[in-house]
């Protein structure tokens, strides 16, 4: 899947569907209380390492900051 949101970037993204939210528990980002996962973007490389990673309150994240922390892994 491609980020339609963002551009249309040629990234595979992932969404937290099924099992509802059991990457997001993984990752730590799960809300227990609202049974949601917080808003977050990871940003990991081929090896599997995360480069990147934020969590956003109540604001949309900066799709050209993300794009920037792909770039540095991607050059």
């Amino acid at each position: 899947m491609c980020a339609n949101s963002m551009g249309g970037v040629p990234y595979p993204v992932l969404a937290d569907f099924y099992p509802h939210g059991k990457v997001s528990q993984l990752y730590d980002v799960f809300n227990q209380e609202r049974g949601t996962p917080k808003r977050s973007i990871f940003v990991i490389d081929k090896e599997g390492i995360i480069r990147f990673a934020q969590e956003y309150q109540g604001s949309l994240p900066d799709p050209q900051e993300v794009l920037a922390e792909v770039d540095k892994i991607t050059s």
